[in-house]
């Protein structure tokens, strides 16, 4: 008995059970369905994260005094309280040629306002070449030059949202806008970021120069800054150039072999690898919470084809008689079984490729599909069929012809 005549003998009995075999199809469909849809987000949120980290510059490395994880400093280390200097941005360029562009920078939020209208907005403070190392772009007028920053001017670069709630449809390069009731002349408009993480929006962020903001809003802030912004040349050079800054900062602060740094450097690429290395193991957490549905639905599948060999004992003591073998009997609820799966595997694929985009419709998660998974899906589904039909399909190829013929 050929393939193609055990298919059909598979798709009559199918059509025969329509509710037990849709029943046991659903529980396929489901798994299939779910590894499909959690891959797709995994891949989404892996990609979106990975978006924004490369988004926050090109072979960008960022200083900032203090540890992120201030719980694993002693109290005595923390009351140093040693912060960044605007003069150790001269020392680090001076000192590290791989250094590409570098900025001191200070973070500072308030009230900007134009005319009756005010937002909330992140100030962020460097020197003429802040906004290239954080790769963002200018989309009306300019950024400030090394000339404004020298001189102190009140010049402003206003977040894309920023220049929306201000100044509507208006154009806003030429217009001044106020902070602390000081004026501020609107000299360019920064480009939207439309993926982002995190509760504040940065399309809200405005730029001014670090040198404005000391003369003019930070009177006592003296010679401190709150961080230090580096573009590497190559990013082969980012590994050395962070050991090189650890070095210096660590010699620069008097800190003891024993001591932990009382700084932190950000390294770009170090985050990319961990932050995929996190969505590794988020993905792999997914699937596995999805395979157990899907083994759920193996077992029914198991069940079905045991009940339907306990059935149709007199079908096979008959097949058996006129000359079917005990191969031809395996393979006959084997194929069953696959069939089963590959209609459920096929429906499940179908609904996991949709749903995610349904998903993305109402909670706008980005997801992402890899030809990768469907295939491995697929396998998965076959899979399935072969290790949950084999039992059944094994008991039915070992029934005695006699005893089964006595059932007739």
């Amino acid at each position: 008995m050929n393939i193609k005549a055990l298919l059909r003998i598979s798709l009559n009995s199918i059509r025969q059970h329509k509710g037990r075999s849709i029943l046991t199809i659903l529980g396929i469909v489901v798994g299939i369905a779910a590894i499909i849809t959690t891959l797709a987000i995994g891949y989404g949120a892996e990609l979106k994260l990975r978006q924004k980290i490369l988004g926050m510059g090109k072979n960008f490395i960022f200083i900032q005094s203090g540890k992120f994880q201030e719980g694993k400093t002693s109290e005595k280390h923390r009351k140093k309280n040693i912060y960044l200097e605007k003069k150790d941005v001269e020392i680090l360029k001076e000192q590290c040629p791989a250094i590409d562009k570098i900025t001191p920078t200070l973070f500072y939020r308030n009230i900007i306002s134009y005319k009756k209208n005010n937002i909330h907005s992140d100030i962020k403070c460097g020197n003429q070449d802040y906004l290239e190392i954080i790769d963002r772009k200018i989309i009306k007028g300019s950024y400030y030059n090394e000339q404004q920053y020298l001189k102190s001017a009140k010049v402003i670069v206003l977040g894309y949202k920023s220049a929306k709630d201000l100044f509507g449809f208006l154009n806003p390069i030429g217009e001044s806008v106020k902070i602390k009731n000081i004026h501020f002349k609107v000299i360019g408009v920064v480009e939207e970021i439309k993926n982002f993480y995190g509760i504040q929006d940065p399309n809200y962020d405005c730029y001014i120069p670090l040198t404005t903001v000391e003369k003019q809003l930070f009177l006592d802030t003296n010679r401190y800054i709150h961080g230090i912004g580096i573009c590497a040349k190559n990013k082969a050079d980012m590994p050395y150039i962070t050991r090189i800054i650890k070095r210096i900062l660590r010699f620069k602060h008097r800190l003891k072999d024993s001591e932990p740094d009382d700084f932190s450097v950000i390294d770009q690429q170090e985050i990319v690898k961990a932050a995929k290395q996190s969505s590794n193991i988020l993905n792999l957490l997914l699937l596995i919470i999805a395979t157990i549905s899907l083994f759920v639905g193996g077992i029914g599948v198991m069940n079905i084809m045991l009940v339907s060999v306990s059935e149709r004992t007199q079908e096979i003591g008959i097949r058996m008689a006129i000359g079917a073998t005990t191969k031809n009997i395996l393979y006959q609820f084997l194929i069953e079984s696959i069939t089963l799966c590959t209609i459920g595997g096929i429906i499940g694929i179908v609904i996991g490729i949709t749903t995610p985009y349904a998903i993305n419709h109402f909670t706008k998660w980005l997801v992402v599909h890899k030809p990768g998974s469907i295939l491995i899906a697929f396998a998965i589904t076959t899979l399935i069929g072969l290790i949950f039909g084999y039992y059944p399909a094994k008991k039915a190829a070992k029934l005695n012809v006699v005893e089964a013929l006595k059932e007739v």
